[in-house]
């Protein structure tokens, strides 16, 4: 350990290490039985990604949104249960009022894109 890390004021008990929160998420939703497999894997995405880009206020949610959408659209329209329920859940966002109806279109565009993308792949 450095020098100025030993005497900074900083407390490295209000770090989070990611490895072991993705472990604890893990863990906490294996714990739900009235959830299916997929619905498990788009929590544990969300809440990871939330996590990671420090996600606080309702305000942000449609940034986390779009920027859910394009790090992981590939991998949502490569597997059409995933797909389906981030589509839900961000149906859900919109009913609670904290996702627009331009930013649920613009999520729904970028994984359009995906796909379109995907298919470009698949056909060369």
């Amino acid at each position: 350990m450095a020098l100025e890390q030993v005497l900074s004021d900083r407390d490295s008990e209000d770090e989070v290490d990611d490895d072991v929160a993705d472990f604890e998420d893990r863990r906490m939703l294996d714990d739900f039985v009235d959830v299916t497999k997929d619905e498990k894997q788009m929590m544990h995405l969300w809440n990871s990604f939330v996590r990671k880009q420090r996600v606080l206020a309702d305000g942000h949610i449609p940034w986390a949104c779009e920027a859910f959408s394009e790090l992981h659209g590939q991998d949502l329209v490569r597997a059409p249960a995933l797909l389906w329920c981030w589509r839900l859940f961000m149906i859900k966002l919109w009913n609670h009022g904290l996702l627009d109806a331009r930013t649920l279109n613009n999520c729904n565009r970028i994984l359009e894109r995906c796909q379109s993308q995907d298919m470009d792949i698949v056909r060369s």
